[in-house]
């Protein structure tokens, strides 16, 4: 489903469940006591309108429906049983998702200010000094599009060399920290781009149908054309330029930014690789081809080593090649607790990587408790990553506010210790197709309190989060679900029953969360390091036995975190069992 548009959109449901609003992708349906899941892929990439559930008619009541601009109305149904069974269908039926490096799941950081700024280079080579001097373990440095400025406006593949005079020393410095560096792309050309001649002339622009010249529009500060990724000549230009400008640089992957190819004229047409289609009737293909041909770029430039690349908008498939995100999002509570609604709606529909902009990419600086809480609620997701727009130029860090920097380290910290867990999780989600963030109803939908309206999520089967999403708040209610016959607190062991409310502690220093009877959490060993690391050598296995009897089972799987050398066998799969009475753990 597009980040952006919803074009093309994945609706999966139960039959069995009244339904309570569309916080989710899962929409339950009350017609048919069946007790199967199904979903719906609506495959048409025009623009379309969806009511799901809020109409009202005298005849039928509360009914769906489903709007498009143009094209066929086609859909694909799939059935259950489970949920579970629903989501890895969509997967299988649109490609699974990519199996990156083990460093994207580490903690990342850009901003706008940085990059813009006229001493871009010397400021981000302080921020790696930061980083260090202030015990913050981080993976990845992501440039903003200001490296490609001129004068106030942004032109792709462009290095403007006043404010990055040697964009290789810069890459060699996150090398020597351990840092991977990604750089933003757009694949809009503005009119006095200087290399707008040349793409013109290959005509690798989508163009209008009418007058076959550029299809002109505006993007960001100006008029500008776009790329064409279904002509070759397109796809080729850009693959050029992104192995010379940005990987030749020491830059490791492509952030496909402003994709969405809002072009307003309305004769546009694209290459279609030799059918001319009208792009209204394609825009989402153009993301993902765009994020395509970046993916196959950079596994050409580093063939023994796994592409990692992300994508601010795309289709139904766009998982077999990127990690996206929920767009800008404000600062604001608001934007905290929706945005972890959206993320599990993303999640249900086969876009497992995912992430939001911890405490907002615009909108007013975060107050000190909104950047934890964001951080906390953020570091539990596939993509972590702080990046902010400020119009005081203000860089959300964070070491932004020196009273709450434990805090914020701590939940950073968090991260890497459970990156054991993430990472088997993440495998999981590329082969079988099982999302890593899901509702609790994905795991217990049995207990129809699951489906309540509510601000919890499961992280994989062996972890419950209850992010603190309201100002002020030092404890926090959540509801247990029926299955387990019991849940540990995280931090002290302590036992709660199953299918009761409970209040938990939820100091600033800490995000509330549990663990059901029988969970196996592998984790790194040491809590304190703080080194930049995107993994230490050392495990430990964190058992929380059945209080009574029972068997459970967790597989971890380790490989060199980089390469493809898997495939051929390098690597393992530890498979743990545990059995457990009143007296006794084996």
């Amino acid at each position: 489903m597009s980040t952006r548009n919803s074009a093309s959109r994945f609706d999966s449901g139960s039959s069995n469940r009244k339904m309570r609003g569309s916080r989710t992708i899962a929409r339950p349906i009350a017609t048919a006591e069946t007790g199967t899941f199904y979903g719906l892929l609506y495959d048409n990439l025009t623009a379309a309108n969806f009511d799901l559930g809020a109409e009202h008619s005298n005849y039928f009541g509360l009914y769906r429906s489903y709007e498009v601009a143009d094209g066929d109305l086609d859909y694909t149904l799939v059935f259950g049983p489970t949920l579970r069974d629903v989501v890895a269908s969509f997967a299988e039926l649109t490609g699974k998702m990519a199996f990156g490096p083990r460093w994207s799941l580490g903690f990342a950081q850009t901003a706008m200010a940085l990059a813009d700024a006229a001493d871009a280079q010397e400021r981000i080579s302080n921020f790696i000094d930061r980083c260090g001097q202030k015990d913050i373990p981080i993976s990845m440095f992501h440039f903003g599009s200001g490296y490609t400025m001129i004068g106030p406006r942004r032109y792709v593949f462009n290095w403007n060399k006043a404010k990055f005079p040697d964009p290789p020393r810069l890459t060699s410095k996150f090398a020597a920290a351990n840092m991977k560096v990604v750089a933003n792309l757009k694949p809009c050309l503005l009119r006095d781009h200087p290399r707008f001649p040349e793409v013109e002339a290959q005509g690798a622009f989508i163009n209008d149908a009418v007058t076959g010249k550029p299809a002109i529009s505006q993007f960001w500060d100006g008029e500008g054309a776009h790329i064409d990724f279904t002509n070759p000549a397109g796809v080729l230009w850009w693959q050029k330029n992104l192995d010379a400008e940005i990987l030749g640089n020491g830059i490791v992957a492509a952030w496909n930014d402003n994709n969405e190819y809002e072009i307003w004229n309305e004769d546009a047409a694209c290459a279609g690789f030799g059918q001319k289609v009208a792009l209204d009737l394609v825009k989402p293909i153009q993301a993902l081809l765009m994020t395509r041909a970046s993916y196959e770029q950079q596994a050409r430039a580093k063939p023994r080593e796994r592409p990692f690349t992300i994508t601010r908008a795309g289709c139904p498939g766009i998982q077999r090649y990127a990690q996206t995100w929920s767009g800008d999002n404000s600062t604001s509570w608001d934007s905290l607790r929706w945005n972890l609604r959206t993320g599990l709606q993303m999640s249900l529909s086969g876009m497992f990587n995912i992430g939001h902009d911890v405490a907002g990419f615009s909108g007013p600086v975060p107050e000190a408790e909104l950047l934890v809480r964001f951080t906390q609620a953020c570091a539990l997701h596939p993509r972590f990553i702080m990046n902010s727009w400020k119009t005081d130029g203000t860089t959300t860090a964070p070491w932004m506010y020196p009273d709450v920097l434990p805090a914020v380290r701590w939940a950073i910290r968090l991260r890497y210790r459970m990156m054991p867990y993430f990472y088997s999780l993440y495998r999981r989600a590329a082969t079988e197709g099982t999302p890593i963030l899901r509702p609790t109803f994905f795991d217990f939908p049995d207990d129809p309190k699951t489906f309540d309206e509510n601000d919890d999520f499961m992280v994989g089967e062996n972890l419950l989060a209850a992010p603190v999403v309201e100002r002020d708040a030092r404890s926090r209610e959540l509801y247990l679900p029926a299955g387990p016959a019991g849940w540990y607190d995280f931090y002290d062991g302590t036992h709660h029953g199953a299918g009761q409310i409970v209040s938990l502690d939820a100091p600033l220093e800490r995000v509330p969360l549990l663990a059901p009877e029988g969970a196996i959490l592998p984790l790194t060993e040491t809590a304190t390091e703080f080194s930049r690391l995107h993994d230490e050598p050392s495990r430990l296995i964190r058992l929380f036995p059945h209080r009574t009897e029972g068997e459970s089972h967790f597989t971890l799987y380790e490989d060199d975190g980089a390469t493809f050398e898997y495939r051929d066998g390098n690597s393992a799969e530890l498979k743990f069992t545990m059995r457990s009475d009143r007296t006794t753990i084996r």
